[in-house]
């Protein structure tokens, strides 16, 4: 097991940056689903004590992320494609209502906002970067939750889409859902806040969201052991 670390930021707990370096490694499959895990190996990747990553484990199993079976070991869960579906429905349908709260009210400087993560955008994928790619997506949708007084109910669906975030995932790597295509749904959402067209963000919005479902059997029958029976 090779974890991705980076260091740790002045503002985290041990606990926060073992929760946080354990999260990322989970997403980009580094830790893949059916792994078993070890809480001495994690901690002498990340230099610290046992006791955080305990405290990660812990977190992580309760988001579902982690299996812990008492006198067999810790194992990363297999994709639960249930929850899955459970947070499409729910990221749709929230984010239909702010595309609609957004073409109305929002800022200028929300938009040169936007245009500044596009940017980011643009260049990962000039550099072929799907993992920094993933991590501009999710700020951009965060930006336009933000500007429309939304921001926990983006940090919501957000802890609601860890599995749906692994799909995805696994899509960018498989080539399923190529980032050109992701960056230009992304421009016509842009498109649409500025010229307040709810109806043309909300068709964007839906393709945006709903083209995992229709990889995840490909997906299945290629990564078999990653998925819940």
């Amino acid at each position: 097991m090779k974890l991705e670390i980076s260091e740790k930021k002045k503002y985290e707990s041990i606990r926060e940056y073992a929760l946080r370096i354990m999260n990322k490694n989970l997403l980009n499959m580094n830790l893949a689903p059916g792994m078993a895990l070890s809480e001495q190996e994690i901690a002498n990747e990340l230099e610290i004590s046992r006791t955080p990553v305990r405290e990660a484990f812990i977190r992580l199993a309760h988001d579902n992320l982690l299996d812990i079976l008492p006198q067999k070991g810790t194992y990363v869960a297999k994709i639960d494609l249930g929850q899955v579906a459970e947070s499409i429905f729910l990221r749709e349908t929230m984010e239909h209502a702010i595309m609609q709260a957004a073409c109305k009210t929002f800022s200028g400087s929300s938009l040169q906002k936007l245009q500044s993560c596009l940017d980011l955008q643009e260049l990962c994928v000039k550099r072929d970067d799907f993992p920094r790619f993933f991590e501009m997506d999710g700020t951009f949708h965060g930006i336009i939750f933000a500007a429309c007084d939304k921001t926990r109910i983006w940090q919501m669906i957000e802890q609601m889409s860890l599995n749906y975030n692994r799909v995805r995932m696994l899509n960018l790597v498989n080539g399923y859902y190529e980032m050109p295509k992701l960056f230009g749904q992304h421009e016509d959402i842009f498109m649409a806040i500025e010229q307040s067209n709810w109806e043309k963000g909300e068709k964007v919005i839906g393709e945006h969201i709903n083209k995992v479902l229709k990889d995840t059997e490909d997906l299945k029958e290629k990564y078999p052991l990653y998925f819940k029976d």
